[in-house]
C-alpha cells in the first residue's frame, strides 16, 4: 500500500455528519428506550441514516486498517 492508495482511502471517508445520532435523539422515550411507533413512521429516514452510519463506519475502518498496516513493525 502507498500513500497514494492511502491519501484515497482518506479522500472516501465521507463527512461526519451523521443524521443517526440526531435521528436516535428524536425517536428515543424519555426513559431511554426507543420509540417503535415514532421509527416505524419515520421509517424510511431511519434506513437513509442507518445505511449513512453504516458506508461511514465501513469507509474509516478501512482506512483504520490501512493506516495500521503502514504504522507495523517492519523487519530490516
Amino acid at each position: 500500500m502507498d500513500n497514494q492508495t492511502l491519501a484515497g482511502l482518506l479522500a472516501d471517508v465521507p463527512p461526519a455528519d451523521l443524521k443517526i445520532t440526531e435521528l436516535a435523539a428524536e425517536i428515543t422515550l424519555p426513559g431511554g428506550g426507543l420509540d417503535l411507533d415514532a421509527a416505524a413512521a419515520r421509517q424510511p429516514e431511519v434506513e437513509l441514516a442507518c445505511a449513512q452510519a453504516q458506508d461511514y463506519a465501513a469507509a474509516t475502518k478501512r482506512l483504520l486498517e490501512a493506516m495500521k498496516w503502514q504504522l507495523r513493525p517492519r523487519r530490516y
